[in-house]
């Protein structure tokens, strides 16, 4: 019988928190005087200066998140959270290619940060992290990194043209960064340790026009107590815009450049050290009903000895109508991931997704977007505002059957490629999730991968995915 020992600390962490949701309900209850904002995916976006006026504090915890101590000068604290426990369940992990047997665990995850507002020209934010994998093979990080540092950095504001509204902010240290749809620059939320990146980022609004220029490295993690480092073997770099288009109410545009390096970048085609170029493009927004998300890159540059030549295109596009007080929503999601076609012809051309949402597809994040082609027709119900079903179905292909199948992690899987057979799996799921309040969201889902016969060549076997999820943020 496996011990319950590592669960007690953070069932002790939830203890104090369970007793506040029974005042939180017995508030719900109450006409709220205002409703405050929820809270953001990005906790250092939020912004608490409302709380100067008492009569606005309609929250259990909204004493610790304006926290004055000089208000005619505009400083203030702000004091957050947030305690996740997250159960999955893999029948076959990673398709049992290593032999794996099914295994269910516990991912627990604490995050606490504090945030110093020093007027409007200067800020500091940290948050802390602690991150455990009870009952899970293997744990290593995403998993497992017991108190480190999330984040530590500080901004400082510029006042360059000040009559202009030319204030760019100047970030430096470790954070988390989000860009576009998440599909190349992404926090990884659903494992267990949100990715960061350590380094500087310079940003600012001219003229309707969001700019963001940075120069980071991603954190490599350990599993022990404050070893967290920047990764010395890998950058990014890049500008990053948005700009609403005029000629298409609802629309905006995104414009980017990528820079990336690794020095140990592993393809099917061998090992070796890589330095990428990203320049691509996207379309998102929403109008009567329709809501569209199309994105499309180029990639070049050099791996090893060989020179890089890859694309890649994904588009999210739906329809959402108002049924008898249901919002009813039917969607179609298409991707397509270059592949390398010719080991031996001097050129890679794996499209590389640089740091992308693990859940890509679905939750089980089984598969990543090199070399890969897909549809996935998606089904989503809200009877109310708080909770949402979605169904998915997604069959996948591989671009070109000379290239391997990718892990969700971006790993070619061994004796793929150059194998007869472009068909990878059939994936459907099914998500559902209840926000309950502000502060409480329950998720759970279900994930069914049926396997072609290339993965099941490879020795890879079907795959259940189950997960359950409870999160409190303050």
């Amino acid at each position: 019988m496996r011990s319950i020992a590592p669960v007690l600390p953070r069932a002790i962490c939830w203890a104090p928190l369970a007793a506040n949701l029974a005042v939180v309900a017995a508030n719900a209850q109450q006409p709220s005087r205002e409703t405050a904002p929820a809270y953001s995916l990005l906790r250092f976006e939020e912004d608490y200066r409302y709380l100067r006026d008492p009569a606005k504090h309609t929250d259990v915890w909204d004493p610790l998140k304006y926290i004055p101590i000089d208000s005619d000068r505009g400083w203030y604290l702000s004091l957050g959270g947030e305690l996740r426990e997250r159960f999955e369940y893999y029948s076959s992990p990673n398709f049992s290619l290593q032999g794996q047997s099914a295994n269910g665990y516990l991912l627990s995850r604490t995050l606490l940060h504090a945030d110093l507002h020093v007027g409007d020209y200067l800020r500091t934010f940290f948050e802390l992290g602690s991150h455990f994998a009870s009952w899970k093979d293997a744990a290593a990080p995403p998993y497992l990194d017991r108190w480190d540092l999330q984040q530590a950095f500080v901004d400082v504001r510029l006042p360059l043209r000040a009559e202009e509204d030319l204030d760019p902010v100047l970030r430096i240290g470790r954070q988390e960064m989000v860009f576009g749809a998440q599909r190349l620059v992404s926090i990884r939320d659903a494992p267990n340790v949100r990715r960061a990146f350590e380094g500087i980022r310079l940003g600012d609004t001219i003229g309707g026009v969001r700019i963001d220029a940075l120069l980071t490295r991603p954190v490599l993690l350990r599993t022990g107590a404050f070893d967290d480092t920047a990764n010395d073997a890998q950058a990014l770099w890049g500008v990053y815009t948005t700009a609403s288009v005029k000629l298409l109410p609802g629309a905006k545009a995104d414009l980017y450049y990528l820079g990336f390096e690794n020095e140990t970048a592993i393809y099917a085609a061998g090992m070796g050290p890589e330095r990428r170029h990203t320049i691509g493009t996207r379309f998102f927004g929403g109008a009567a009903g329709w809501d569209w998300d199309w994105e499309v890159l180029y990639q070049f540059g050099t791996f090893a000895q060989q020179d890089i030549q890859a694309w890649g295109l994904s588009t999210d596009t739906g329809y959402t109508r108002d049924i008898m007080g249901w919002k009813v929503r039917i969607g179609l999601k298409a991707d397509i991931g270059s592949g390398d076609r010719n080991a031996g012809d001097g050129t890679l051309g794996t499209l590389n997704a640089l740091f992308p949402k693990l859940a890509y597809f679905n939750q089980a994040a089984l598969f990543g977007p090199s070399n890969v082609m897909d549809l996935q027709p998606t089904f989503s119900v809200q009877p109310n505002e708080r909770f949402k079903v979605t169904v998915g179905y997604n069959p996948l292909w591989r671009a070109t059957t000379q290239g391997a199948i990718y892990t969700g992690a971006g790993l070619p899987i061994a004796g793929t490629a150059g194998q007869p057979g472009r068909f990878t799996a059939h994936q459907l799921s099914v998500d559902l999730t209840w926000q309950l309040d502000r502060h409480v969201q329950l998720t759970t889902g279900y994930v069914h991968v049926d396997t072609a016969d290339v993965l099941q060549a490879a020795g890879g076997r079907n795959v259940d995915f189950v997960y359950a999820s409870a999160a409190y943020k303050f």
